[in-house]
């Protein structure tokens, strides 16, 4: 099997870096790592590999920094010649930055099957990149892992073909526990000047929507002026610090006595900050299911989020950015009483740290990656249309694989009794009171009405 991999930022070396050494246990899997370069600093980039335990990168396309369309098409362009001349049975991705957009198209146009790790994940938002980045990177890939039921069932819902999902967790939890035996001896409190004692918020700030909008940013500043109860520390992002130092906010950051101010921190060194504090504050997706995986409290710094499942369980309160509802989600969870035993006991929504062999594993079985080309579909009546229903007693116990061979429809979506969407297989059986959504060709719907009794 010969796997291209491409990795272009921070999160993704790290979500990437487990999978990454799950599949070079695999005899006979010859891997090209290809990094695009869309991070390129130390403290963004090289040092993840080293903490990690991911092998340097075999190519740096060094595409740096530039707009959404210099960098996009700069990755398409490399990644096209490398996809080329490599020749790879499949090339892999993780994640939603425009360095996976780049890497989605060229595999596509290429006819290399896209494989896309984490995957299904939709805010709905569509002023955010990711979010347009996402979406074609899902719809382009030959086949999806999805980090969580929600994502799997978004999947579905678009008409993403469910066989071709794979429902495996969040590769993050695998990586924080990776390196959760070297978190204790960081010495990053020592070295900030932090007690343990002292109650200590997290707080970043990244993305296009919040950096490059000066009210934004000052709602947030506002916000960590009041929260003086706290020690405050924030890593702050190379691209943040310009704007803040533009908009006129990086001397009164500076000004605050309880603000500690630093350069971006080492993957070690940065879970040893979240996992001393108290509570987070962040506009990252990543630092969210870091957030879970610690079972701390998140303050979600953005007006939606993609990882809902945060907010469902009790980890997380979307805020947005105005300085009244941040202090007061803050505060509310700083003081909730029995808070931390609460979160102790919930299951993280991202997985139980096994995704990446779930992946490789999946991986090793097709082994010819090439088979998972898509292929061109035939319907006698033109294009396919959906059905919903009500499973009847006669399909009680019925698999979806059994009545997609009966009916020639495929089942794309699944609705238990009580309306909550359900992750399933081909080996899936209906059972009573589920609401089924398939796909199927016109031309069958007799078949379909047979079986249905209708």
């Amino acid at each position: 099997m010969r796997l291209l991999i491409s990795v272009g930022t921070r999160p993704e070396i790290i979500k990437m870096a487990p999978v990454y050494e799950a599949l070079t246990r695999i005899k006979g899997v010859d891997i090209l790592l290809v990094h695009t370069g869309q991070h390129y600093d130390w403290e963004m980039s090289d040092i993840f590999f080293r903490e990690l335990g991911m092998d340097e990168p075999d190519i740096n396309l060094g595409i740096g920094s530039g707009s959404q369309v210099v960098q996009t098409s700069s990755v398409l362009m490399e990644m096209g010649k490398i996809i080329e001349n490599y020749e790879p049975d499949g090339v892999m991705a993780v994640g939603d930055t425009n360095s996976v957009l780049g890497t989605a198209i060229a595999s596509s146009k290429l006819e290399v099957p896209f494989i896309h790790v984490e995957s299904g994940l939709r805010s709905y938002d569509f002023t955010m990149p990711e979010e347009i980045n996402r979406r074609v990177a899902d719809h382009l890939a030959c086949l999806n892992f999805s980090p969580t039921p929600r994502s799997f069932s978004n999947l579905a819902e678009e008409g993403y073909p469910p066989e071709r999902i794979v429902l495996s967790g969040n590769t993050i939890v695998d990586a924080v526990n990776k390196v959760a035996g070297l978190i204790q001896k960081s010495n990053i409190l020592r070295e900030l000047g932090i007690s343990e004692d002292e109650p200590l918020m997290t707080v970043t700030v990244h993305r296009k929507e919040n950096a490059d909008y000066e009210y934004r940013m000052l709602g947030i500043v506002k916000a960590l002026e009041e929260l003086d109860e706290l020690t405050i520390v924030w890593p702050v992002h190379p691209r943040t610090l310009r704007r803040l130092k533009g908009f006129g906010l990086w001397g009164k950051l500076k000004s605050m006595e309880h603000l500690i101010l630093t350069e971006p921190l080492g993957y070690i060194d940065f879970l040893k900050l979240l996992s001393s504090s108290d509570i987070i504050a962040t506009d990252s997706g990543g630092v969210q299911e870091e957030s879970a995986t610690l079972k701390k409290p998140c303050v979600i710094l953005r007006d939606n989020t993609e990882r809902p499942e945060i907010v469902e369980m009790g980890f997380g309160e979307v805020t947005g950015v105005n300085p009244s509802s941040i202090v007061s989600a803050v505060r509310e969870f700083l003081y909730q009483e029995g808070l931390r035993d609460k979160l102790m006991g919930l299951p993280n929504p991202f997985g139980d740290g096994t995704a990446s062999k779930i992946i490789a594993g999946v991986l090793k079985r097709i082994w010819n990656l090439r088979t998972l080309k898509h292929e061109s579909p035939h319907f006698k009546g033109g294009s396919p249309h959906y059905v919903t229903y009500k499973v009847p007693d006669r399909l009680v116990g019925m698999t979806t694989s059994r009545f997609k061979e009966l009916t020639g429809y495929e089942v794309v979506t699944i609705y238990d009794a009580s309306g909550r969407s359900v992750a399933f297989d081909a080996g899936t059986p209906f059972t009573r009171g589920m609401i089924v959504r398939a796909r199927g060709d016109p031309y069958n719907f007799d078949r379909l009405r047979r079986l249905m009794g209708r």
